[in-house]
């Protein structure tokens, strides 16, 4: 039997919202501020800090600079439907409006993109799991294994793991970049989205700036090395000579 999900945008498998498992490990950790784009460079200058990348794209640098400003703003963990706009009318949000929102705002309507990719290419995305064969615009592009799939044709894909130590490390894993992670491989809609962000643990390992049920508002949690990546990409794909 087919139970309503609060968090999804349709049917499926009983869970609960948006992929969150109030069960799920995770922990809050330090918030980021707002800044500047270094126009000399890849820095950031995020109140009284720097945040440095390696050839951080104009677009990588516009895309941290949103997460760092949307942390300080006061949104809440919950899920409704918006059919006149498809994105967040108001300050309840899920994981995939964190996403599709900074992307919208960097120029990258992902309302529009994935729709139109779904609408094209129906045999590439997961229907079944909803359990029928048109796209709808509003509701679609907020589901996590539609942007999931919407990333794996269009974006860069990175590496799943974080090993910590690895020289390449500052390459790999650069602010901005898009996560997605996995906690019931029998059920799509637990997972959740959330990106890489420009500050760190204790111990050297980025955040992940995301929104959960655990988490209650948009926020740097320390996951990277606990919950298990099935998607890593870093869009719009940078241009490689």
């Amino acid at each position: 039997m087919l139970e309503y999900i609060p968090g999804s945008t349709d049917t499926g498998p009983a869970g609960s919202a948006d992929g969150e498992d109030a069960g799920s490990p995770g922990e809050q950790g330090a918030a980021g501020e707002e800044g500047e784009p270094d126009e000399e460079g890849a820095v950031i200058s995020a109140g009284d800090a720097e945040i440095e990348g390696p050839g951080l794209s104009d677009i990588q640098k516009q895309i941290v600079l949103k997460l760092l400003e949307l942390i300080q703003e006061d949104i809440i963990y919950g899920y409704e439907v918006f059919p006149d706009s498809g994105y967040p009318t108001n300050n309840v949000w899920i994981s995939t409006d964190v996403i599709s929102v900074v992307l919208n705002e960097c120029g990258f309507d992902l309302m529009e993109l994935i729709y139109k990719d779904m609408s094209e290419h129906k045999d590439d995305y997961p229907m079944d799991i909803k359990g029928r064969k048109e796209a709808i615009k509003y509701l679609d592009f907020r589901d996590v294994f539609f942007q999931e799939q919407f990333f794996r044709r269009h974006a860069l894909e990175l590496p799943l793991e974080y090993e910590a130590g690895d020289p390449d490390n500052a390459i790999l894993w650069q602010p901005g970049d898009i996560l997605y992670f996995q906690f019931d491989p029998d059920n799509p809609y637990k997972d959740l989205g959330g990106f890489v962000s420009p500050h760190k643990n204790e111990d050297g390992i980025p955040l992940v700036i995301m929104i959960s049920a655990e988490l209650g508002s948009i926020s740097g949690a320390d996951v990277l090395g606990e919950y298990e990546i099935v998607g890593h990409f870093r869009y719009p794909p940078p241009d490689i000579d």
